[in-house]
C-alpha cells in the first residue's frame, strides 16, 4: 500500500483507476491520491504500473512483481545496472554508477515518477528513466546534491550519457520527481512543480527508438525510493 497521501498528492495526473480491496492504498481511494495540480481541460490519466516496495528487506528487486493496489500488478521489475534492493519497505540501488531498474510500461509515452529520500550527500544522485530499450539506452531526469542543487535531463546512449537540458533547484528531505514523455515533448517536475521542458530533436528521438521501460536510476546507498507511479498518458 502506497504510504504517502501527502507524497502523491502532488502527481499531476488524475487517477482514474478503482483499486481492490482492493479498492485502496493504504486505505485512501485511488481517486484522491493525485488529482491536485489538475488542469481542469487535462485529460484523465490512466495508472499504467506502481510499487510500494513492501518487502523483506535485503530482497533483491530484480525478477520481483510490484507491491500495490490490484490495478498495478503483474509487472516485473529488471535490473540492468547495479544492485536494487528492498530496505525498510523502500528501493534502494548500490553505489553503482548509473544504476537502474526497469518495469516494461508497454509504451514510450507516459509519466514515470518516484519519492526519493536520502540525498544529504554531495554529488548523491538519484532519478527516474523512461524508454529504456531493455539494455543501456534511454532518457532519464537525474536530481543531483551540489551547490546548487540541480536536474540534468539525459539522453544515455549506449551507457554514454549526453545532458540534454539542466536546471537549478532546492532538494529537500522528501523529493517527488516526475519525467513525461509524450512523442518528443519532454518535461520535468520536482514536487509539483515543472522544472524543465524541452523537444528532442529528430535525432534524439531516433535513438531512443520505441524503447518501452520506465523505472528507477541511482548511484548512491544512502537514497531510497518509493511511491512509484507510471501513468498514460
Amino acid at each position: 500500500m502506497i504510504k504517502s497521501v501527502r507524497r502523491l498528492g502532488l502527481v499531476c495526473c488524475a487517477l482514474v483507476v478503482g483499486v481492490a480491496d482492493a479498492t485502496t492504498l493504504g486505505g485512501i481511494r485511488a481517486q484522491s491520491l493525485v488529482s491536485q495540480n489538475v488542469a481542469a481541460t487535462a485529460s484523465a490519466a490512466v495508472v499504467v504500473t506502481c510499487d510500494n516496495y513492501t518487502g523483506t528487506t535485503g530482497a533483491l528487486l530484480s525478477s520481483r512483481a510490484v507491491t500495490a493496489a490490484a490495478s498495478c500488478a503483474n509487472a516485473v521489475w529488471t535490473t540492468h545496472v547495479g544492485t536494487w534492493t528492498i530496505q525498510s519497505n523502500q528501493a534502494a540501488s548500490s553505489t553503482t554508477s548509473n544504476a537502474t531498474a526497469t518495469l516494461n510500461v508497454g509504451s514510450a509515452d507516459c509519466t514515470v515518477q518516484a519519492v526519493m529520500t536520502g540525498l544529504a550527500t554531495v554529488d548523491a544522485s538519484a532519478g527516474v528513466v523512461t524508454s529504456h530499450n531493455g539494455t543501456s539506452t534511454y532518457l532519464g531526469a537525474v536530481l543531483i546534491k551540489n551547490s546548487p542543487d540541480r536536474i540534468e535531463l539525459r539522453l544515455y546512449q549506449f551507457g554514454v550519457a549526453s545532458i540534454i537540458a539542466t536546471a537549478t533547484t532546492t532538494i529537500v528531505t522528501s523529493n517527488t520527481l516526475s519525467l513525461t514523455r509524450s512523442a518528443s515533448n519532454v518535461s520535468v517536475a520536482l514536487n509539483g512543480t515543472t522544472v524543465l521542458t524541452t523537444t528532442l530533436t529528430p535525432t534524439q528521438s531516433t535513438a531512443l527508438g520505441t524503447g518501452k521501460r520506465s523505472g528507477l536510476f541511482g548511484n548512491n546507498s544512502s537514497v531510497r525510493y518509493d511511491d512509484f507511479l507510471v501513468t498514460n498518458p
